[in-house]
């Protein structure tokens, strides 16, 4: 092992960073730039041959020709005292085989989420004709509190022939055993899909804690790689989607041909899984797994309540505007009809009549009137304790309609009532002599408007009860519906392939369960054709064939017993 200050070509060594059977890696700087990198050293033994010093020669040259963020950068390849070493991005951070190793397994979101940066990766090697041949947890780096990967160590990775590279020889198994292709471990030629055999086993590693092949003894091993199946995924880990078990499997296939043929493929049925992951948990998180007919009829309830306020708010200020129209209408003609009245006695001075007119109108339901002279001084009001005093009007809200003659507006009166306020002057010859203010009471309005509020309210309430009441009942014929569809499907899969629907319906529901049948006689046929039959056994001896042929009773008595 080199010592610290030591020097590789022109970078010098600060300190090892892990140290395998074949190469030694170094944390170093680069003084030329300043920059700290990565060598990968290789080890001279008497057990290094030639072929060994040329795979590793083709490390660099491999992954040195392409350039991808999920793949480390491979900066120089150099030789010092007849020892190849390559020069490397340093990335001080740590190992896929790290993170498995603290956590027992990781959830199926984050697990897809690095199976696909890696897919990623590999198909951007093998369209550059290159395969990796050694994928394993080690060589996956995270980077970036581990939301990136970084694939490296293409120490046995080879170019296709088409890249005229020469081939590693027929028959060398190269790559870690634990997780090769049945192809590599039977020491076949290999293709991309082999490192796509070998993510399927990373994978499988990071769902379920566990490797997939896991045999102490290397013939077992190599045993169970080409010939055996890894335990199912939902024994190990059943909260892994069925779907996302299924591409684990299709990446495990012992046959190339059955895998996904390129990462892109991968990458997208990983993707696929990932968004039914993320729509399952919004479903979950908005329903809780609400019953189907509790569904349709909170749906048909709130659907119809949306439709029912919008409704009322509509119905509220049609008929709102209208009554005050009509307030605002009868008032305006009463004002005017006392101011007219009021002109004469206003411009003589003459008060009583006019305070005996108010006081007979307050009697008979005015809620406020009040008859200034041409100085705003209080001649007349239905609150005598405000006569001879300078008029002051009560707090005015909303300003409704203004001309000329009139003004009304929304105003409040110190007691508390809401009225609508009608200022009219008094004229006498277009001269102005006084004022008169005419508060028309707006409760007997609100009353109305209150009145047919509760009773669209009620209206609502009864249709909404109604709607969601037959919802419940629509959705409840249909679950059992999908419960006998269910039911006849899980009878299905565990191998009763007689079963079928015999409910009768003229609807979708029915055309359903008219699929259902005939898929079912489709599988059986096929069942029953590719099932074996039975040799035919030799017929056996009775009285009526042995009167017909002696000699065959002869025969059948010779034979041994």
């Amino acid at each position: 092992m080199e010592s610290r200050g030591a020097r590789i070509g022109r970078y010098q060594i600060e300190a090892p960073i892990a140290e395998g059977a074949t190469a030694i890696v170094y944390r170093a700087k680069d003084p030329a730039i300043g920059r700290t990198v990565a060598i990968k050293l290789l080890k001279v033994g008497p057990n290094v041959d030639e072929e060994f010093l040329a795979r590793f020669q083709r490390e660099a040259q491999a992954a040195g020709t392409i350039s991808h963020p999920n793949i480390v950068t491979i900066y120089d390849v150099g030789r010092v005292n007849n020892r190849p070493y390559i020069t490397m991005e340093y990335l001080p951070e740590k190992s896929l085989a790290e993170l498995l190793s603290s956590h027992a397994r990781l959830p199926p979101k984050r697990a897809i989420g690095i199976a696909i940066q890696l897919a990623r990766a590999l198909d951007h090697a093998h369209r550059h004709g290159i395969v990796h041949r050694d994928l394993k947890p080690e060589n996956v780096l995270l980077v970036n509190g581990g939301e990136t990967i970084k694939l490296t160590d293409f120490g046995v990775a080879r170019l296709d022939s088409k890249h005229n590279v020469e081939r590693t020889q027929t028959g060398t198994i190269l790559g870690t055993p634990r997780y090769m292709s049945p192809e590599q471990a039977m020491g076949r030629e290999v293709d991309g899909r082999s490192d796509l055999f070998s993510l399927g086993a990373i994978l499988y590693q990071m769902l379920t804690g566990v490797q997939p092949f896991d045999s102490a003894n290397l013939a077992l091993l190599m045993l169970q790689i080409v010939q055996q199946d890894p335990a199912p995924i939902s024994s190990l880990a059943p909260e892994v989607p069925e779907g996302l078990q299924r591409v684990v499997m299709k990446l495990l296939a012992k046959q190339p041909e059955q895998r996904f043929q390129t990462g892109h493929k991968t990458v997208e049925a990983l993707q696929r899984e990932l968004a039914a992951i993320a729509a399952h948990e919004r479903d979950r998180r908005r329903s809780r797994f609400l019953p189907l007919p509790v569904k349709l009829a909170g749906l048909a309830g709130a659907a119809l309540g949306v439709l029912f306020l919008s409704s009322m708010a509509v119905v509220y200020g049609v008929e709102r505007n209208v009554l005050r129209g009509q307030a605002i209408s009868s008032g305006a003609a009463l004002a005017r009809f006392v101011a007219l009245h009021a002109a004469v006695p206003a411009l003589g001075e003459n008060w009583l009549p006019l305070r005996m007119f108010v006081e007979d109108g307050r009697a008979r339901g005015f809620d406020y009137l009040v008859i200034t002279d041409h100085r705003h001084v209080v001649q007349a009001s239905t609150d005598p304790r405000l006569i001879g005093h300078r008029y002051r009007s009560p707090p005015s809200g909303n300003l409704l309609e203004q001309d000329t003659a009139m003004s009304v507006s929304s105003s409040s009166l110190p007691d508390g009532r809401s009225v609508l306020l009608f200022d009219t002057p008094i004229t006498f010859q277009k001269t102005e002599v006084g004022r008169t203010y005419l508060g028309v009471d707006q409760a007997g309005m609100q009353r109305v408007l209150n009145a047919t509020l509760w009773l669209m309210a009620i209206l609502a309430l009864v249709a909404i009860a109604t709607t969601m009441a037959l919802s419940r009942i629509l959705g409840t014929f249909l679950l059992r519906s999908l419960r006998t569809l269910r039911a006849s499907l899980d009878d299905f899969a565990s191998g009763s392939l007689e079963v079928r629907i015999s409910q009768k319906r003229k609807d979708e529901i029915g055309e359903l369960f008219a699929a259902f049948n005939r898929m079912a006689d489709q599988v059986q046929m096929q069942a029953a054709l590719r099932r074996p039959v039975a040799p035919e056994a030799p017929p056996t001896p009775t009285l009526a064939r042995t009167a017909r042929s002696p000699d065959a009773t002869l025969l059948a008595a010779r034979q041994p017993r």
